[in-house]
């Protein structure tokens, strides 16, 4: 009985561990087919200017739209804002352009500071330290009747040079 009992769990042991790969190798597949974040590129409605305080520099979470090969799908980013005196406005993407961590501003530092590869950047974005290639990613911007519009995009990573994703 011994003898039979063998081949037979052999058998269910390769069944289950072509299983496992045939499973593993179907979530990679979709992964890859519908997962994967597309391109953004969206003008955004932030909030009034008079809301942030001057020379302060402030983080804030915005709602884009990637598009995907298959699908479109809602993803929230984050933005840093800077008013200055003169009430213009610098924006700059919390997305670091080595990898895509997001920057954390270190108030009691005076920089920015990537948590990933620990680059580190001045107030104004350009970089102090580390493996980023380019300083960080400012964007385009303008205001409307007293509001931050500010056109959110994706760019390329591990590159000197600002790409947009495309």
């Amino acid at each position: 009985m011994k003898k039979e009992a063998l081949p037979d769990r052999r058998k269910a042991f390769k069944k289950m561990g072509a299983w496992i790969v045939a499973g593993s190798g179907t979530l990679t597949l979709a992964y890859l087919a519908l997962g994967r974040e597309g391109p953004i590129d969206q003008w955004i409605r932030v909030a009034p200017v008079s809301e942030f305080p001057i020379n302060e520099i402030q983080a804030r979470r915005v709602t884009v739209t990637a598009h995907g090969r298959w699908f479109d799908q809602q993803v929230e980013r984050g933005i840093f804002v800077r008013r200055n005196p003169d009430d213009s406005v610098m924006v700059l993407s919390s997305v670091c352009p080595h990898k895509d961590y997001n920057i954390n501003w270190k108030a009691n530092l005076g920089n920015f500071v990537c948590p990933g590869h620990k680059s580190a950047f001045d107030p104004t974005g350009k970089v102090i330290s580390g493996p980023s290639p380019r300083a960080m990613d400012a964007l385009e911007h303008k205001v409307e009747d007293g509001i931050l519009m500010v056109r959110y995009q994706k760019f390329k990573r591990s590159i000197p040079t600002k790409e947009v994703f495309s």
